[in-house]
């Protein structure tokens, strides 16, 4: 009798665990990069807002090092000087926020076809635990 139940039951179960797990492990791994991606960018811009001074000589030492760059290192704080008078503050970071873009971008299809896999397997390993 028990044999036959799972027999019955067994391509309901796979429907089920394709149809739900599909859906629910691609949204679930979209979701995932999205967060990612929000989190990374609202780092870089909480950074940027609270610890200005930091960013600013960090800006300031790595124009430095690309002005100066093969010149006589006696011509150092005259340089720093003119970089601090051109710049008042560090730039909002785009370049950091469009390689998180990019990044999140080019993971997005790995983690949807993770989810395609692993949606339906999870599924399908919880409705036959409960069965």
């Amino acid at each position: 009798m028990n044999v036959l139940k799972t027999i019955f039951r067994l391509p309901a179960v796979l429907i089920w665990s394709l149809v739900y797990g599909v859906t629910g492990g691609v949204l679930f791994k979209a979701l995932s990069v999205f967060e990612y991606w929000r989190e990374s960018n609202r780092t870089q811009i909480m950074q940027w807002k609270r610890y200005p001074n930091r960013n600013y000589r960090q800006f300031t030492t790595s124009v430095l090092m690309g002005r100066v760059g093969s010149q006589s290192w006696s011509t150092l704080p005259m340089t720093y000087s003119q970089i601090t008078s051109q710049f008042d503050r560090a730039p909002y970071p785009y370049l950091i926020i469009m390689c998180n873009t990019l990044i999140a971008l080019v993971y997005l299809p790995a983690a949807l076809l993770a989810g395609l896999v692993e949606g339906p397997t999870f599924v399908y390993q919880q409705t036959q635990r409960n069965v």
